[in-house]
């Protein structure tokens, strides 16, 4: 691996872990094993890091469904979120972390975080539209309300809320009573 990636992944995990704010450069460094100077040349500032850090947690995530026209695609976007559970831990949402340290002091990086949530919720919609053969945005919004809940439940009944909200999802979708 190289500097520039161990630096994302040292930044990703602390800021996960202890919370954006609360992540030191000094920790980042030592945990990526490289310099403060070698940090600042990849990234010249901590809102050029963070946002580093987002979009590449972001493009990950994405990387990893199924294209919204597979007919398992809803099945397979709770699957992803109990194996990142299961990978990183079930502490809430990365992007609401975000969100709420920076909506009031940074702009650009806040829109970030929310632009991660209007993308999933698109997805969400898209998987809908091709499952159902038209738009649904109740059951768009149902299945999108799980997904989130998943993430905020696990905090509490721990790595399964993800299972139990893809099975309640595959429900959801076998129910074409669920209008509008």
């Amino acid at each position: 691996m190289n500097k520039k990636q161990d630096i994302l992944q040292a930044a990703e995990r602390l800021f996960y872990l202890n919370g954006f704010h609360a992540t030191s450069t000094d920790r980042i460094c030592r945990e990526a094993g490289v310099s403060t100077r070698t940090l600042y040349r990849y990234f010249p500032s901590r809102e050029v890091l963070t946002s580093a850090v987002m979009t590449a947690r972001s493009e990950r995530f994405f990387a990893d469904l199924f294209h919204p026209s597979h007919p398992e695609a809803i099945s397979q976007l709770f699957s992803v979120l109990g194996k990142w559970m299961q990978e990183q831990g079930a502490l809430g949402c990365f992007f609401m972390k975000a969100w709420g340290e920076y909506a009031e002091e940074d702009l650009i990086l806040s829109a970030l975080a929310l632009d991660y949530r209007y993308t999933l919720r698109r997805y969400i919609a898209a998987c809908v539209s091709h499952a159902q053969g038209e738009e649904n945005e109740a059951l768009s919004d149902a299945l999108w309300m799980l997904f989130e809940g998943a993430i905020t439940t696990a905090l509490v009944v721990g790595m399964d809320a993800a299972r139990h909200a893809g099975e309640a999802a595959s429900r959801l979708i076998a129910r074409p009573e669920v209008k509008r």
